[in-house]
């Protein structure tokens, strides 16, 4: 995959425009948060467009390579959609990257929004045409946000992230100067997956922020370890650690114990580069899940606790 162009930002919503769905991974388990996600983006005034007979499903994908990869595309190429909203996370994006078409892409300019296992196609659209997506919650996770994170969708999808975010119960874990880079990132699993294939991102320079859910802290440390051993870890100029819940049901102290061991390996693992590394971000699969532009430009402030789209 190669880079084509400067840097692309996708064009904002206005009340009305289309959101047209894809799933270009897991298949649809729950038709009631299918329709509750679709309610939300009606009352915030937009139309929302979804095959009438949904997702055939094929194993635990929504549908096959190809007819995931064909639905993407004629979304993406579609003058009356004006965004693509992913349906859901699972598994499916990394087998999607040999039918991605960075030339029928570069026909249009719009928005694409997810998070978890579409964190391979953040990094994919930005390799291969400098797209800037938008890291945020698929359509299945809509309801389960809490209201903050909710206004947070819709000023974003609108046009208003290009601004600092300060969230006060992040903790600086480790000082340093104010950083400056692309920011990129997403699901730590997902990232991991992406080592060796040409979508794989240069974290050279770059802010990282990192989240993941239902791994217990053993296949953590490996994932980051093997992060570490392939030499990446030391590279960015800072790291943003969002959540990294094990499940649901883990009480408030265990929480804590186990972010803080996630947290200490973090800071085991750049102890050479000293790089600034944040905790506690609100990004993650939780009711706190904020967007942030994928590929942007960004000032890291440890000193004020600040994000700054550059």
């Amino acid at each position: 995959m190669k880079k084509t162009g400067n840097s692309i930002y996708p064009k904002s919503l206005q009340p009305g425009d289309c959101i047209g769905l894809v799933a270009p991974a897991g298949q649809l388990r729950d038709q009631k948060s299918l329709e509750s996600g679709v309610a939300i983006l009606t009352e915030m005034g937009f139309e929302v467009r979804f095959p009438r007979s949904l997702w055939p499903g094929s194993g635990y994908l929504a549908d096959t390579d190809s007819n995931r990869a064909l639905e993407f595309h004629k979304m993406w190429i579609n003058p009356e959609i004006s965004a693509l909203l992913a349906l859901r996370g699972g598994f499916g994006s990394l087998r999607l990257l040999p039918f991605l078409d960075p030339v029928e892409i570069k026909k249009e300019n719009k928005l694409f929004i997810g998070f978890s296992d579409i964190t391979i196609l953040h990094s994919a659209l930005l390799q291969t045409n400098n797209l800037i997506t938008l890291h945020g919650p698929v359509l299945t996770s809509l309801a389960s946000l809490c209201r903050d994170s909710l206004q947070n969708f819709y000023a974003c999808v609108t046009g208003n992230w290009n601004k600092t975010i300060t969230y006060p119960q992040t903790e600086v874990l480790r000082d340093g100067d104010t950083v400056n880079g692309r920011l990129i990132g997403g699901n730590l699993s997902s990232l991991v997956s992406l080592l060796g294939t040409g979508a794989d991102q240069d974290w050279r320079g770059k802010i990282v922020f990192l989240e993941d859910v239902g791994e217990p802290l053993y296949r953590l440390d490996r994932m980051l370890t093997q992060l570490w051993h392939c030499g990446k870890l030391n590279q960015p100029a800072g790291i943003i650690l969002g959540d990294f819940s094990l499940h649901a049901d883990q009480d408030s102290l265990e929480k804590i114990r186990f972010h803080e061991e996630i947290w200490n390996r973090i800071l085991e693992l750049t102890e050479v580069s000293a790089l600034p590394v944040w905790g506690n971000f609100p990004i993650g699969h939780g009711a706190e899940n904020i967007c942030l532009p994928h590929g942007s430009h960004a000032s890291m402030d440890s000193g004020r606790i600040t994000l700054l789209f550059t």
